[in-house]
């Protein structure tokens, strides 16, 4: 039941519970059911999840810090605003979402817990493990150009998470550095975990009419992608490659169009970098093999990626700077069948801790906008 008292139907006079979007009884839309998210606070969400606060809004849903009040632990509380429950697309995006998640367990990944889409009561929620750490993409604005032990480190990490979800024949096909969130370990260090799969594709489902449609970032877009055609984990790879470019020379790998993406020719890494900034030839040669414009000139598989990505940070001899300096990389052979912690250094002037739900906030509006951008495409 809701800690919130239950609202009346404006047609038929019956009470309905305050979390519900129509009457159960004659099916009356309800007025209510656009509240604002701090009205959210307080309410009981299926008898399990006690909204305590707000972490973020975006364009699809709210993000909320809530206890599961039979295990009295915290969780991040992903909910979908209900008008979208109306939307078969939003729907099948969520339900998407929620399967995704149940088949991965890796280090890599963010862990969920459960997800339920109630006609009922009109709420879409996923609960997720709690955060605490920085954005990728507040790295990359503080830090890039990065050196290529770090970036190095942290995309084998990436790899490490998409060799899961291709293995588990998921394409995560919003890969960016909004969706890598660095988690602060207790014991120090710094674990990569790979966040929103809220537009992932699972290859060996039934084909859909909305299977290709433009969902994504354009700028982390692969080619293929950009024009609606089939897309395979190579996609993924692509968006690897802008990523690692990004943080290599806070540069974009191509313009701002599809067109710019279709047809750029993208400037070799090291042109860009003064002489004492400039990475490994292998790293370099990479990164442009991930950006290749036809999959087929990719590398085949993150494994491979991952593989080559260890092997530079293990080369580059990562360690710490001495005389007081900043930190780099910490790299010890890679063990294994386990994911080795890295030692990042924080981004001056932030706060020594973020919820990494805020990601994923700002992650669900990019679906809005590639809806957007289906429509408009070339």
């Amino acid at each position: 039941m809701s800690m919130t008292s239950p609202s009346v139907c404006p047609r038929c006079g019956q009470s309905v519970c305050a979390d519900a979007t129509h009457c159960g009884a004659c099916g009356q839309a309800q007025p209510d059911r656009d509240d604002p998210p701090e009205a959210w606070v307080g309410r009981l969400i299926d008898h399990k999840y006690a909204i305590e606060r707000v972490l973020g809004v975006g364009g699809m849903g709210m993000v909320f810090r809530a206890k599961r009040v039979l295990v009295g632990d915290v969780v991040a509380l992903k909910v979908l605003f209900p008008r979208f429950l109306e939307s078969p697309l939003q729907r099948r995006l969520f339900e998407d979402e929620g399967i995704a998640a149940a088949r991965l367990a890796h280090p890599n990944v963010v862990t969920v817990f459960d997800a339920e889409l109630s006609n009922e009561t009109g709420v879409a929620y996923i609960a997720m493990e709690l955060l605490e750490g920085q954005p990728l993409k507040d790295l990359l604005k503080a830090r890039a150009p990065m050196p290529a032990a770090e970036v190095a480190a942290i995309g084998a990490q990436i790899c490490e998470a998409l060799v899961a979800a291709h293995g588990a024949r998921i394409i995560h096909r919003d890969l960016k550095p909004d969706n890598v969130f660095l988690e602060s370990l207790p014991g120090g260090g710094t674990r990569v975990k790979l966040v929103d799969f809220g537009i992932a594709a699972m290859l060996d489902a039934a084909p859909r009419d909305d299977q290709n449609r433009l969902f994504g970032t354009l700028r982390y877009m692969a080619p293929e992608q950009c024009i609606g055609a089939p897309v395979d984990a190579r996609a993924d790879l692509y968006a690897l490659g802008v990523v690692l470019y990004e943080m290599l020379t806070r540069k974009r790998a191509t313009g701002k169009t599809v067109t710019a993406v279709l047809q750029d020719v993208v400037v070799p890494p090291n042109d860009l970098l003064e002489p004492e900034r400039r990475m490994p030839a292998a790293l370099e040669a990479l990164v442009l093999s991930l950006l290749a414009k036809r999959p087929e000139g990719r590398p085949a598989s993150a494994a491979e990626v991952r593989d080559a990505l260890w092997q530079v940070a293990e080369a580059s001899g990562a360690r710490r700077s001495g005389g007081g300096g900043r930190p780099s990389v910490s790299t010890q052979p890679r063990p294994p069948a386990d994911v080795q912690p890295l030692e990042v250094a924080p981004v001056t002037g932030a706060r020594p801790a973020w919820l990494w739900l805020a990601v994923v906030v700002a992650a669900v509006a990019a679906v809005v906008a590639a809806l957007a951008l289906g429509s408009g495409a070339p």
